[in-house]
């Protein structure tokens, strides 16, 4: 009777272990496409697949993700960056914040845009999606100064 309980709590456990692997499945997006986009944004369109992002004004760059079935909800998402600072009111900024509804297979762009010349900083700059509190989809874009012309 001992050696039957314990082979079920086995199998109970392996079933446990299985499904939260499958959870951890379930909350991950696939990330469609990244780089830089125009700057439509009601219809983004990718104009070069890259993580090497030039740091110059007018710029627009991320990532577009699609989750499949399940995987809609509420993801939050969490863009960081070098430290910048606001000169007309010197607030300062390391990241941004938010929560979006993901569609069920409907690609959703998650995208920046460099508008002024103090927010064009180089350096590592993420986004990372998250559901209950799991990493589902994550992207790093090296931010670079422009090359200077040489005349």
């Amino acid at each position: 009777m001992k050696l039957t309980l314990s082979v079920v709590i086995a199998i109970n456990s392996l079933f446990v272990a299985g499904a939260c692997v499958n959870t951890a499945q379930d909350d991950a997006v696939e990330i469609v496409d990244f780089g830089i986009y125009n700057s439509n944004r009601t219809a983004p369109e990718l104009i070069e697949m890259t993580d090497e992002i030039p740091a110059i004004v007018g710029t627009v760059f991320g990532i577009r993700v699609e989750a499949a079935g399940d995987q809609a909800g509420d993801y939050e998402f969490r863009w960081t960056f070098p430290e910048m600072q606001n000169p007309a009111n010197g607030q300062v900024w390391t990241e941004m914040t938010g929560t979006r509804e993901l569609k069920s297979d409907e690609p959703q762009s998650f995208l920046v845009r460099i508008n002024n010349d103090w927010e064009a900083k180089a350096g590592n700059w993420t986004i990372q999606l998250e559901r209950a509190g799991r990493v589902a989809a994550e992207k790093s874009f090296d931010v670079r100064e422009p090359e200077s012309k040489t005349e």
